[in-house]
């Protein structure tokens, strides 16, 4: 636990709130693949929030690992499909309602994902010193 704890101190280029929402995300993620016929509708909506937000912020590492994790308890869960496909008990608009947002939560942290993807390359792109081409060898 120290060593969670001093990543989490550590000065480095991301903000302590963005470790602190991906991890955060992380642990619903497996209390979610604990417990799939609640969790995911319970717990996942703040888990998608936490991921989301974690991504946006530029943790990419732990974001990957977040959203595989996220999108297969969403596979996974038989929850989720039967409040997606309005399969659930008559009256359970909530869970419904929660399902479609689990699905739009994922469709934005990949939307994240991708994002982090261009902003590297275009960081690399501008790192790399560009040789002319019309320079004579020594």
């Amino acid at each position: 636990m120290q060593a969670f704890w001093q990543w989490i101190r550590r000065d480095d280029h991301l903000p302590r709130h963005a470790k602190m929402l991906g991890a955060v995300s992380f642990a619903l993620g497996l209390a979610c693949a604990v417990m799939p016929k609640t969790g995911v509708l319970r717990l996942e909506p703040v888990a998608v929030v936490c991921g989301t937000l974690c991504l946006w912020a530029g943790l990419s590492a732990l974001g990957y690992g977040v959203f595989v994790l996220l999108a297969m308890d969403l596979i996974l869960s038989p929850a989720f499909w039967h409040s997606l496909t309005h399969l659930a008990a008559p009256g359970s608009l909530a869970d419904s309602a929660g399902a479609y947002f689990d699905l739009v939560g994922v469709t934005a942290m990949s939307v994240a994902l991708l994002r982090q993807a261009l902003v590297r390359r275009r960081e690399q792109r501008e790192a790399t010193p560009e040789e002319d081409a019309n320079a004579e060898p020594h």
